[in-house]
């Protein structure tokens, strides 16, 4: 999937991803905790974390394998990584004040779902950003800023949820109180300005564009159906099944893939990767810009292969970027 998301927004990293399988419901029995206990759950995290790099230390230290931070997993886990290689560019998403660290990494990817959401109103469903309604599910890094940006620009975000419940508001969530709850209470539920939903009930809202943004397989053959919205803007990785895009595809719901519409990070983390290596450090406003050019002409190129070959936007997006592994590996006499 990296391989492909780097490859769609053309830019020289190659792919790789790396999962630490906790099974926390287990920590929580086992030291006698009781959910949600966030300051309990990011000791598990940074135990995890620090194990890991300590075993990886030489594929970060040679550059093979340049880490950022998913789900799960924030500034403060790469910083533990960084400890245990000491070089600026052996992993990014770093916490402010660490060597190399990149203003405006941590919001991102949830500034690339929004530019890429804003266009999509725009240019293909023509509804004005203060004429637009949005429901996102999951209220995480990637989310949480998604939506924060998305409200910023006008647009009306009636319904988030996260793994703990949900919260709606037909004229619009504050989203800056919203992420101020959440950050005190681990969840968007229970947020008073809003009444509670969970997500069954966000797919099938009648909103422009639904953003899934938790994890992966939430839009299936069992819920497509029921989603309402215009568009959906994949912020997570690889939220709709095979089965889920073939349905949205037959209703004529137009879906914004993963490997274009959450590359921000990606194209992030090279940003900070470049200039770890030069000493050099770029403007929050800079990266963003960054993140416009290549999302957009990303998103352009997929929506012309799109046309010509009647395809979906996934499958075009898809195909441009297997092309250019296949011509990067061509040229280094791979195949």
């Amino acid at each position: 999937l990296m391989t492909l998301k780097t490859a769609a927004v053309d830019i020289e990293f190659g792919g790789g991803k790396t999962g630490i399988r906790v099974d926390m419901a287990a920590m929580y029995r086992e030291f006698g905790r009781q959910p949600i206990d966030r300051a309990f759950e990011k000791i598990i995290s940074l135990d995890a974390v620090e194990t890991y790099a300590c075993s990886m230390r030489s594929l970060f230290a040679s550059h093979h394998y340049v880490p950022a931070p998913d789900m799960g997993t924030g500034p403060d886990e790469m910083a533990f990584i960084f400890n245990q290689t000491l070089d600026p560019a052996s992993v990014t998403g770093k916490p402010e004040g660490t060597p190399g660290w990149q203003p405006g990494r941590r919001e991102a990817t949830g500034y690339g779902v929004s530019f890429i959401t804003l266009r999509l109103l725009a240019d293909q469903l023509g509804v004005r950003p203060d004429k637009a309604t949005v429901a996102i599910q999951g209220f995480g890094n990637v989310g949480s800023y998604a939506a924060r940006y998305l409200a910023e620009s006008g647009v009306r975000v009636i319904a988030v949820t996260d793994s703990y419940g949900g919260t709606c508001r037909r004229d619009g969530l504050n989203i800056d109180a919203l992420m101020a709850h959440a950050a005190s209470t681990g969840t968007v539920r229970g947020f008073p300005d809003g009444e509670p939903i969970d997500n069954a009930a966000l797919f099938s809202l009648d909103v422009d564009v639904l953003i899934p943004a938790a994890t992966g397989h939430v839009i299936t053959e069992e819920n497509a159906a029921d989603v309402r919205a215009r568009a959906v803007v994949e912020a997570a990785n690889m939220p709709t099944t095979v089965a889920g895009m073939d349905i949205l595809t037959e209703r004529g719901v137009t879906v914004v893939p993963d490997i274009i519409a959450n590359a921000g990070g990606v194209v992030a983390s090279m940003e900070e990767y470049a200039r770890s290596l030069s000493a050099a450090k770029v403007t929050q406003d800079r990266m963003f810009a960054t993140i416009r050019d290549l999302l957009g002409t990303a998103l352009d190129a997929a929506l012309a292969r799109s046309q010509a070959s009647r395809t979906t936007l996934s499958e075009a997006a898809v195909a441009i970027a297997v092309e250019r592994v296949y011509d990067a590996m061509r040229r280094r006499r791979m195949i």
